[in-house]
């Protein structure tokens, strides 16, 4: 599958993503996946020669392909874990192929304790080690994935950088400045349908009690198909939105005036278009950008105060981050221009 951002000129450097899923594969795409290498690029400031998947092996055809360009930029997601892996079954053999500089760009801590509960091991420790030596940072996208990173590998508090992640930033020249309405024209709830969804649907009964608005949308950024949901949703007046394509959701979150759900980065394209964002608990991710970007997670879903909530601590995360992530970004340009 080829990616690339209307308007920007193609540069010789490749992509990982998860975005992308091979059809070997039966899983569900996420448009925020999609978010972060949207974000990514117009960070960078030019298509990539190539895109690829992170869900599949690199065979040699693809690290020739990688070869042929000058780097290689890794596009989030949720890699950070014990075992780290760039893209599936990545190991000492295929780094050695790739010859190219590695920037890992936003990429963040896995989420779940089990997988994450003893630090990077020994293998783990040795990728980080070269792909160090052939880049000098790596972007990670919060506090709990800067400090897991740093607790195995405190030897490189100088290259491992705190950047949040891309899609906090405003790429889409619309920014709404967090304004608050007695009525909102479009309301978005994202929920995260593939699990514990009971604990979930509360919150399309409460949204519409807290923040008024002329028209609501449950956004599946990852649809399960779940139709019993759905018809759930529709009967509280819901549009369900739903497509294969993440500059949809995009187009969606731009005509909204409101956001509220565990989905973080619907959550985040929110805030970056200076639209008022509240992130409701799943798992981890959520509880430390709750932690980075000086945002509360919403507990209690009737909580008044979320009406006129301030949203000053992050925007001065998202001012004091940006001069990080250019820094950072300057790296990459550096190979491609």
């Amino acid at each position: 599958m080829s990616l690339a951002v209307n308007n920007l000129t193609q540069k010789s450097f490749s992509v990982i993503t998860p975005y992308i899923i091979p059809r070997s594969l039966e899983k569900k795409v996420n448009a925020g996946d999609g978010f972060i290498f949207d974000s990514s690029i117009k960070l960078i400031g030019y298509n990539p020669k190539y895109t690829f998947s992170s869900r599949e092996i690199l065979n040699q055809e693809t690290i020739d392909l990688i070869n042929s360009t000058n780097i290689l930029v890794v596009t989030g997601a949720n890699i950070i874990k014990d075992k780290f892996e760039i893209a599936t079954g990545f190991n000492r053999d295929i780094l050695r192929k790739v010859k190219v500089p590695i920037a890992l760009m936003g990429i963040g801590h896995y989420g779940n304790e089990i997988a994450t509960k003893n630090g990077l091991d020994e293998t783990s420790k040795f990728f980080i080690s070269e792909l160090i030596e052939r880049f000098p940072m790596i972007s990670v996208r919060c506090k709990g994935s800067y400090e897991y990173m740093i607790n195995s590998l405190n030897q490189y508090t100088d290259n491992i950088v705190n950047t949040s992640c891309p899609v906090i930033f405003n790429v889409d020249k619309i920014y709404k400045n967090f304004e608050k309405k007695s009525l909102y024209e479009n309301l978005i709830v994202t929920l995260t349908d593939r699990s514990f969804l009971k604990d979930q649907l509360p919150l399309l009964k409460f949204a519409p009690t807290m923040f008024n608005s002329k028209k609501k949308f449950l956004a599946l950024h990852q649809d399960y198909n779940n139709i019993e949901l759905q018809n759930f949703a529709k009967q509280l007046d819901y549009e369900i939105f739903v497509s294969d394509k993440y500059e949809d959701y995009i187009d969606l979150y731009k005509e909204s005036d409101i956001h509220i759900g565990n989905r973080v980065h619907g959550h985040l394209k929110s805030l970056s278009l200076g639209i008022p964002s509240f992130c409701t608990p799943f798992d981890m991710r959520q509880k430390f950008f709750s932690m980075s970007i000086g945002l509360p997670l919403v507990n209690q879903i009737n909580d008044p105060t979320l009406k006129d909530f301030n949203f000053k601590n992050f925007k001065n995360h998202q001012k004091e981050l940006y001069d990080i992530m250019k820094l950072f970004t300057s790296k990459i340009l550096e190979h491609i221009i």
